[in-house]
């Protein structure tokens, strides 16, 4: 029996759309309102972003809120101290006079994080969020931060890992990391932490239905979140 042409054509439509991968275009962030937002940590949050005196203006969906909100806790660590920032498109300027930014464009000083300009030893803290799935050997990246800084300095890190490719002209997207490959690549600190980022409650209920939907394994057996935030004491 001859195939039908109508049909014939629809099959192979689709079966050249099955091997295209999603998509999503555009110029600017596509999200939802905070205040579209039942989660009431993110409300907090947004009302800390916009009256915190002396804090730098930044996107506030619900992952930055919670990364900028963990960094200000540690500003013991940072105010007043020696400290890069690496890779930073808006800069943190209330840290104080001893902050400045690393990076191959745009910034204090133009370098990479494979090979900082820096002397061995010669920081008290380094900031590298959002930066470590676009190096393309990330744990190298991690050896060259532990290198730079003083006995008793900080790493602060933060790496998405259920995200969207985010890569550019400019740069390449590489990379997630789990909890257990963020031990890894922070295996030379002293004393590491690893702290989840939370979901809104509309974003995980949605992650729920695409782990069953998907078949990403069965209810306890599996984590997911959006990202991580990494605290590293260098001995």
């Amino acid at each position: 029996m001859a195939a039908n042409p109508a049909t014939s054509g629809i099959a192979a439509a689709n079966a050249a759309r099955w091997h295209v991968p999603y998509q999503v275009t555009g110029s600017g962030p596509d999200s939802l309102l905070m205040h579209l937002t039942n989660t009431p940590r993110a409300f907090v949050l947004s009302q800390w972003a916009a009256t915190e005196p002396g804090l730098h203006d930044f996107p506030q969906d619900y992952h930055r809120l919670q990364i900028e909100a963990w960094l200000w806790k540690q500003r013991e660590d940072l105010v007043g101290k020696r400290v890069i920032d690496v890779g930073v498109i808006i800069r943190r300027d209330w840290i104080g006079t001893g902050y400045q930014t690393l990076g191959e464009q745009g910034c204090d000083i133009v370098g990479d994080l494979q090979a900082m300009p820096m002397a061995k030893q010669s920081l008290e803290a380094i900031i590298c969020t959002e930066v470590l799935e676009h190096a393309t050997d990330p744990m190298l990246a991690v050896r060259e931060m532990h290198r730079c800084l003083k006995p008793g300095g900080v790493l602060l890190a933060s790496a998405p890992f259920l995200w969207v490719w985010h890569g550019t002209a400019d740069y390449h997207d590489y990379w997630r990391f789990t909890h257990e490959g963020w031990a890894r690549l922070m295996a030379p600190f002293a004393s590491v932490e690893i702290r989840t980022l939370r979901w809104t409650n509309e974003g995980r209920a949605a992650a729920d239905i695409i782990r069953r939907f998907e078949g990403m394994g069965f209810e306890g057996s599996v984590m997911a979140t959006t990202g991580y935030v990494v605290r590293g004491l260098k001995g």
